[in-house]
């Protein structure tokens, strides 16, 4: 991993560190959107004019709209966006011909450059860059996440051409002298009610003059330099409610709509699926991110579905699979699998993403005749960063066309500095959506609610009317590929209107309604149509039609932060090959669209709200007097040509990562907790109420819940439950209520009730079902619902089925009654066990 940061070359070739004196950060988080301006102080020491170059990182769903140069703090150059080539172009003769230049390009949608030519001795500049993001939901209700990238881990495989640009390839390491302040103000609609951050030591002040919906957060300590992305997590109120946002830009006299909700879907029953686990299990996943993927493994596997199919793969530099192909959920394949998972270490070797998934989307298609109809879940959990994203784009893309969307893949991204280019990337295209976790965070969660959400039919066939029916021919209106070629010409011309099409929403194509996950989409509306009161989602699902209707926030927004969001989502649509243009030629038959088109629109795009993008770059020019240009001319040619073939001197990246040695974090350990008061926590009673007579150690014993700290006793538990559910009347199920480990004379084998009529004793796997069903229910889900609701459902459905094959000893006139029956034993069995401590 290397810190971004700035370096120069000078006669020799050898790229020197240039000091960055301070780094300031300010952050405004606006319910789900953020807009982050990054001021980066660099100063030439040296006696002669330089050259220099610096890159850095940002959320993958970000886009820059402003770039800024401030020269010797009395001078400020603002960018210009320009076709990429051109941009590139201009800066180079600016160079050459003296003057101070200033250029920002895209390498990876999540990686940018910074050139600055002609930077004279002891001169100072600020760099100022400002970018809007959408944030992300996190995997609890009302919470959005806000992630600020810092560092460029290294990518595995050879990055793309320049294509024109002054790009380096490779990263660049960041002097560690510097002063870093991050600042983060959050405003929200609603209450603010927590804010947290798994990645570094904060200070939070709420309640900001007197207002509960404003916070400002800052870091708690002195640092140099962050070495892994800062994560923020904040809740508020009714942040998960539906919500569309109006937005009048002024410059280009346009409206752009904003629809956000993050809706729950009822459970509806599961489809039987074919589910495959690819595992990342390259050297970089060694220690904890090895450890939770195989914890979270574990959970998934106890949680699968009796009716799915299923295989676990492992890549690396190579790649192994479990089984030849999905095998079905039985107790053998469980258990095959759980003890592969045990065995699991990070000893793969490098990142080679695309051959994996070539294998299981090809092994998906040609699976056996009898689970041809299951729709297949793929889900990737990698820490892996790759150059090749968009060929496992078109890959994946591919695949989804030939089964008929009968596919779908989710992904995970595991660790401080996972690039969220490829982990959404792969999501988005296989119509899935992507989480992630940092080193200090657990993913079982989030990967049980992927699971959730993969065995449910999801929600897809479904319309969102944006403008009133009476104002719009909407349902006869059939966009061409000229009428949406113009459409954007015509947001901000004076000349007549040559298109009918009157909006155009993005992403073209909707995404799926996941529950639990947010859902965003704009909508461009053309100049000559009235904005709407609000816009309306209908759907047809099992339990019939759904119609949602949304009314659009009453205040206006007067700004461009909307648009710029909403452009560079079109424009991820035509990178992306799922543009609006690109289904008009799906329905045309012709396929072959021409790059040249693609490129120009995302030229416009780029032009029309100064955003920078694959092909459009930020370019500043400062014109100096001749005197200046004669002092400060040089001649980059050599210098350039170097950087343009990459060329990195020997010796130059072990350098780089000694700095590495510079790093430093603390941490704050926090006080062990006795396992009184860890079951006190969970079920949320005061520890008092465990407390007894006897001393600590007995204590201690009469909870037998295995030693261990949170998440750990809902493992420890579920290792007692069969893959179909049951939980057996085993020694180690009685030994986890009672500590005599005694199973004949065992308390809990004593209590099993019987029916006062018929005198006779349940079924002893009923019992210990039921026992197993209200544990989870009263102790575990006070803390580990989402985690432990699929195994509670499962022995919920064996316990029915239980009941219904042995009906003897079970109070009730039909089985349904029965259930009830010695649940509600089992229920008064957990709260006097819970109770007597």
């Amino acid at each position: 991993m290397f810190i971004c940061g700035l370096t120069y070359i000078l006669d020799n070739n050898e790229p020197k560190l240039l000091a960055l004196e301070n780094v300031s950060v300010e952050a405004n988080i606006v319910d789900m959107i953020s807009e982050v301006k990054i001021c980066q102080t660099y100063k030439n020491t040296t006696s002669k004019t330089i050259e220099a170059l610096y890159k850095f990182p940002i959320y993958e769903n970000s886009a820059i709209y402003e770039f800024e140069a401030e020269i010797d703090g009395d001078k400020k150059i603002r960018g210009i966006v320009h076709e990429a080539k051109e941009a590139a172009q201009k800066y180079e003769e600016a160079v050459a011909s003296g003057h101070g230049a200033y250029l920002l390009e895209e390498q990876l949608s999540d990686i940018f450059q910074c050139s600055v030519g002609n930077l004279t001795p002891q001169q100072t500049v600020v760099i100022k860059i400002t970018y809007v993001s959408e944030l992300k939901h996190d995997s609890e209700s009302e919470r959005i996440r806000f992630v600020l990238p810092t560092t460029i881990a290294p990518r595995y495989g050879n990055p793309q051409s320049n294509d024109g640009k002054v790009l380096v390839p490779g990263n660049v390491p960041l002097v560690p002298n510097a002063t870093l302040k991050v600042e983060v103000t959050c405003r929200m609609t609603s209450m603010i009610t927590s804010i947290e951050s798994s990645s570094h030591l904060i200070t939070t002040e709420l309640n900001i003059g007197g207002d509960n919906k404003v916070a400002k957060i800052q870091l708690a300590e002195d640092v140099s330099y962050l070495k892994k992305d800062f994560v923020l997590v904040a809740k508020s109120k009714d942040l998960d409610k539906p919500r569309a946002f109006l937005e009048y830009n002024l410059r280009t006299e346009t409206n752009c709509m904003m629809l956000t909700m993050v809706p729950y879907l009822a459970s509806t029953k599961s489809t039987p699926t074919e589910l495959i686990f690819i595992i990342d299990r390259s050297g970089s996943m060694s220690g904890d991110p090895m450890n939770k993927a195989k914890e979270a493994l574990e959970l998934i596997l106890r949680s699968l579905p009796e009716d799915c199919v299923f295989n676990v793969v492992s890549f690396g530099s190579e790649f192994t699979s479990l089984f030849p192909e999905s095998k079905p959920y039985t107790e053998e394949t469980f258990k095959t699998a759980l003890d592969h998972v045990k065995s699991m270490d990070a000893s793969y070797g490098g990142t080679k993403i695309f051959s994996v998934l070539e294998w299981v989307l090809q092994t998906s298609q040609d699976k056996k005749k009898e689970y041809i109809d299951f729709p297949t879940a793929a889900f990737v959990l990698t820490d892996g960063q790759v150059y090749n994203v968009d060929q496992i784009v078109e890959l994946i893309s591919n695949s989804l066309s030939k089964r008929n969307d009968q596919l779908r893949l989710f992904s995970l991204g595991i660790g401080n500095s996972v690039s969220h280019n490829l982990v959404e990337s792969i999501s988005r295209a296989g119509k899935g959506y992507a989480q992630f976790v940092t080193t200090k965070e657990r993913m079982d969660k989030k990967i049980i609610g992927m699971l959730k959400n993969a065995v449910n039919p999801p929600i897809k066939d479904y319309k969102i009317t944006w403008i009133d029916e009476k104002s719009s021919t909407d349902n006869d209106d059939k966009p061409t590929a000229s009428s949406f070629l113009n459409f954007f010409k015509k947001l901000s011309s004076d000349a007549a209107i040559t298109s009918t099409l009157k909006y155009c929403s993005t992403p073209h194509k909707i995404p799926i309604l996941y529950s639990g996950v947010r859902f965003i989409i704009y909508c461009f509306l053309s100049k000559e149509v009235s904005p709407p009161k609000h816009i309306i989602l209908e759907a047809i699902c099992e339990d019939g039609p759904i119609r949602l209707e949304v009314p659009i926030d009453p205040v206006t927004l007067q700004g461009s932060k909307i648009h710029t969001l909403g452009a560079r989502k079109m424009i991820q649509d035509f990178e992306e090959g799922s543009s609006y243009l690109h289904q008009i030629m799906k329905i045309t038959e012709d396929n072959n669209l021409d790059q040249g088109i693609i490129r120009e629109q995302i030229v416009d795009l780029g032009k029309r709200f100064s955003l920078a993008s694959k092909y459009t770059s930020f370019l500043a020019i400062d014109e100096r007097e001749n005197l200046q240009i004669s002092e400060a001319k040089i001649t980059p040619k050599p210098e350039v040509q170097v950087r343009v073939r990459g060329r990195i001197p020997k010796g130059y990246l072990r350098r780089a990562a000694r700095e590495e040695l510079f790093v430093s974090s603390s941490t704050v350990s926090k006080p062990k907790q006795t396992l009184q008061e860890l079951v006190a926590d969970i079920l949320n009673f005061p520890a008092e109420s465990f407390k007894s007579d006897r001393n600590d150690d007995e204590n201690e014993k009469s909870f037998n819940v295995k030693r261990g700290k949170n998440i750990e006793i809902l493992f420890n538990f579920l290792r007692l439950q069969s893959y179909d559910g049951k939980f057996l009347a085993s020694e180690e199920f009685y030994k986890y209520f009672d500590d005599s480990g005694d199973k004949v004379n065992s308390n809990l084998k004593k209590s099993i009730p019987q029916a006062e009529e018929e005198n006779k004793l349940i079924k002893e796997e009923i019992w210990t079902t039921s026992i197993a069903i209200k544990y989870l229910e009263i102790v575990l889900f006070p803390k580990f619902k989402e985690e432990s609701e699929i195994c509670f459902e499962k022995a919920t459905k064996v316990l029915k089925k239980l009941v219904m094959e042995n009906e003897d000893g079970c109070k009730g006139n039909n089985s349904e009654e029965k259930v009830k029956w010695v649940l509600e034993k089992a229920g008064e069995w957990i709260t006097k066990w819970v109770n007597e401590g």
